[in-house]
């Protein structure tokens, strides 16, 4: 796989800054890319149901943990 091609924004220090606001030298800064590509709908899905099913798994154990601990169990 190869690498994307490498995005670049402009930007201005704060010293360069004249009083109308333009740039005496402006600078070209590399934009980070995402890393991971955008999800489809089955894999955003898929890590929604993930995302949930691990809040609900760690909701059952505290309510457990908290019933042994009072002594319920």
């Amino acid at each position: 796989m190869s690498d994307p091609a490498p995005l670049y924004v402009v930007g201005c220090a704060a010293e360069n800054i004249q009083q109308d606001g333009t740039c005496l030298v402006p600078v070209w800064m590399p934009y980070h890319q995402p890393i991971l590509p955008p999800l489809s709908l089955a894999d955003g899905t898929l890590v929604a149901f993930t995302i949930v099913s691990m809040w609900a798994i760690g909701l059952k154990a505290r309510l457990v943990f908290r019933a042994a601990r009072i002594g319920v169990y």
